[in-house]
């Protein structure tokens, strides 16, 4: 009578059920020398959704959760993966632990989690790590994951949500000032070298400068703009539907694309650019968000990354200008202006053909194009 009473008063405990079922789990990560273990705890509750069980959890012995081990390191198995160093390496199926909780009611335990430990061995020291988990995909895309990281320190927790990749090195897991700082400022280097969509958009504008000052301006009111935004999105004070920011950046992009047919001076330009680019710094914050919320501080991360943005853009600056200088370059005034007006014509309309096609891709969501 006293266990189906404290049955009912489990299965209705609401905040207790969302630790006990397919929603949640939670993982110890220990980075050894040429190792990883992996020790996931997961509720028995939402195993039984996925596997066959010879008994409710509640009254599951430990006898019998023993003999679920091989069902349940399969099916784990198939959840989890990992690579170290940029390389695949097979998980080690290792201990199984019951872990145990009391009913309030009647002070009865029961097992509520399986703790499965999984070992990957790698071939020398490791340098990185990639977690990957899909765990109860089949039940819930909401599964909130908890992983607690060991390397070289004090563990740092990690929370994701739904089927997830984490990479990792030793500088994100024990973060330093330099660490911290050299990494972001790559990424926004990074991020805007292979921002296609971006360069379009600063080439758009910079085929209509003709001064070195005026593209100086184009790059610095571009790169002033999307800090603001990336600052407040960074921050939630702002956040915009991923398919809102992007058709807004691809449109920017046409629109800059038609206005080179008809713009006479580009001096006041950076106007344009600036309002503009408060939109491309939403579609920088989408991909800086994730990356945020394992850090105690955004300032460092958001500066060093918009540092890095701007050094993107002038090494691509340095590169495009003596380009269209040349091109442009032509023994008398007039020959030089017909050849501007026939250079911003013709190299327009790829760069207006270009953001039409991510437009109707992005608003349509056709997936269509590759970049």
């Amino acid at each position: 009578m006293m266990r189906g009473i404290a049955t009912v008063l489990f299965l209705l405990a609401g905040a207790s059920a969302f630790a006990h079922d397919e929603k949640l789990s939670v993982s110890r990560v220990e980075v050894r020398p040429g190792e990883v273990v992996w020790t996931i705890d997961v509720a028995l509750q939402g195993l039984q959704k996925v596997l066959e069980f010879p008994a409710d959890p509640i009254d599951l012995s430990e006898r019998q959760l023993q003999g679920l081990k091989g069902s349940i390191t399969q099916y784990l198995s198939k959840c989890l993966s990992l690579e170290i160093n940029d390389h695949a390496v097979a998980l080690e199926a290792g201990s199984l632990e019951p872990l145990y909780e009391t009913f309030v009611a009647s002070g009865e335990k029961y097992i509520a989690h399986a703790r499965q430990q999984f070992i990957a061995r790698g071939d020398g020291p490791v340098r990185k790590l990639k977690l990957s988990l899909a765990l109860f995909s089949t039940l819930t895309d909401r599964h909130e994951a908890v992983l607690n990281v060991s390397w070289g320190g004090a563990p740092k927790t990690f929370k994701r949500t739904g089927p997830f990749d984490l990479e990792l090195t030793q500088a994100r897991v024990q973060p330093t000032f330099w660490s911290t700082a050299g990494e972001f400022l790559l990424w926004g280097m990074h991020h805007i070298l292979i921002g296609y969509d971006h360069i379009a958009f600063l080439l758009a504008l910079l085929l209509g400068a003709r001064k070195i000052g005026e593209m100086i301006r184009v790059v610095t009111s571009f790169t002033v703009a999307h800090s603001i935004t990336l600052l407040l999105a960074a921050t939630d004070v702002i956040r915009l539907p991923s398919r809102v920011t992007e058709s807004l950046i691809a449109a920017s992009i046409v629109y800059v694309a038609v206005e080179n047919y008809f713009i006479k001076d580009a001096k006041h330009r950076w106007v344009l650019t600036f309002a503009f680019g408060l939109v491309h710094g939403l579609g920088f914050s989408s991909v800086l968000r994730e990356r945020l919320q394992d850090l105690d501080s955004i300032a460092l991360p958001v500066v060093s990354f918009n540092l890095g943005v701007e050094l993107g853009q002038i090494a691509i600056l340095l590169v495009v200008f003596p380009l269209l200088a040349w091109i442009r370059k032509a023994p008398d005034t007039t020959l030089e202006e017909r050849r501007q007006r026939l250079l911003v014509r013709i190299g327009s309309a790829p760069i207006f053909l270009l953001g039409m096609a991510w437009l109707v891709d992005r608003v349509f969501r056709l997936e269509k194009m590759p970049f």
